[in-house]
């Protein structure tokens, strides 16, 4: 996958709600992890498919991604909702 590709792909996986902190620690931390566990999701460009992957291989992911993740949870937790 080129390099441009990728980018793009982690990009629409995190551009989500979340705080921007939060998406900025999840893709550093969790990129390597994606692409080892969700290479064949990140080909398809579609985020949810990404996103549900990495929830899938959570445990199986780097302690700073899984660290990442759950700051981001957290993050989207106490986001106050917008009406």
């Amino acid at each position: 996958m080129s390099k441009a590709m990728t980018m793009w792909a982690t990009t629409a996986l995190v551009l989500t709600s979340a705080p921007l902190a939060a998406q900025d620690a999840v893709r550093e931390a969790c990129m390597p992890d994606i692409r080892n566990f969700c290479a064949a999701e990140m080909a398809t460009f579609d985020r949810d498919k990404v996103r549900a992957c990495l929830i899938e291989n959570i445990k199986k992911t780097s302690p700073a991604c899984q660290a990442a993740a759950k700051a981001r949870r957290d993050a989207e937790a106490t986001k106050p909702e917008s009406n």
